[in-house]
């Protein structure tokens, strides 16, 4: 198991949770949105409720990826979190309420009422009391090729307090401030895809055509078609993983132009095949028949006039 020693603390989460949202950063690419949706397809089927987003709008080149439709660019209403009542101005800077004793609480009917005791000849007077849930209900989040939570863009800055309080699984492949609770940063793999694909094997997730389709389109458009310098033997293994479970190798999209050929096994650029086409043949007019001079030997079209006069052939008997 390539990541269990990352993944302790995950495994023991994971089972009970049931609301789980997976981030991506401002200007993700193809591998991580491949990474995140493969991710989001194996929480859905287990019966889970998950939520995917990125503040960026989904393009035509990644409508191929399944799970797509289903990517938000504002994170849904959730129920449940902690609530967090704040009173500006009544703290003072060691922590400490002066002109409070203490705070009780009682029901009345269907009303919650909190009491905050005053020391005598003490002033409580909050500037401003701001409500605030924390965690939003969100049990786990994910966050998918991100260098920091500030990388999330909007999506983090306008909904800081739901990352607060609430176990952050920190994916990528490439060096970040390790700002999750759960870190799965492998600098040597070729692509997050490729790190998902055997993080989802070793917390003993099962595969489908599906998932495995979106982790090799991710593999492939990181690697370049697996011709990029950090691909390794491990890439090959997921590759490989992948495709024994039905997953499809990207094609051509529709419309994508063909930068090179391959000529005998061997590709490159398109040759410049102008020095082999021969020039075009250019015909000069020729003359009509009436046009030409009579020392070409032309016959007239015009035929002479006892041409036309009837003959009377006379044949001669053998006796």
């Amino acid at each position: 198991m390539k990541y269990d020693g990352q993944i302790a603390e995950l495994k023991n989460l994971l089972p009970a949770a049931k609301n789980i949202l997976i981030a991506l950063p401002a200007g993700a690419d193809t591998d991580r949105l491949s990474a995140a949706l493969s991710l989001f397809l194996v929480f859905e089927a287990q019966g889970k409720q998950v939520s995917i987003v990125c503040e960026d709008t989904m393009t035509v080149a990644q409508s191929h990826l399944f799970g797509v439709d289903h990517v938000q660019k504002t994170l849904p209403q959730t129920e449940g979190g902690n609530l967090t009542l704040t009173l500006e101005g009544v703290a003072s800077p060691d922590g400490t309420v002066p002109a409070l004793e203490k705070l009780d609480w009682y029901a009345e009917n269907s009303n919650l009422n909190l009491v905050f005791h005053v020391l005598a000849g003490q002033t409580f007077q909050p500037a401003k009391i701001v409500p605030r849930y924390q965690g939003s209900g969100f049990d786990l989040v994910f966050v998918i090729g991100a260098a920091n939570l500030d990388s999330l863009g909007s999506i983090y800055r306008q909904n800081a307090q739901i990352y607060s309080g609430v176990h952050i699984v920190n994916i990528d492949n490439q060096g970040n401030t390790g700002f999750g609770t759960t870190n799965v940063v492998d600098t040597n793999a070729a692509s997050v895809s490729e790190v998902v694909t055997f993080l989802l094997q070793d917390l003993g997730m099962v595969l489908d055509g599906d998932i495995a389709s979106n982790l090799l389109a991710g593999i492939f458009a990181s690697t370049d078609n697996l011709v990029s310098p950090k691909v390794n033997a491990d890439t090959y293994m997921a590759v490989a993983n992948c495709l024994r479970v039905g997953g499809k190798k990207p094609g051509a999209m529709p419309g994508q132009q063909i930068a090179g050929t391959i000529i005998g096994g061997m590709s490159g650029p398109v040759p410049d095949l102008s020095a082999l086409i021969p020039p075009p043949v250019v015909s000069s007019p020729q003359p009509s028949p009436e046009e030409r001079p009579a020392a070409e030997g032309v016959v007239s079209e015009t035929p002479e006039p006892e041409w036309l006069t009837p003959k009377i052939f006379k044949g001669t008997s053998l006796g």
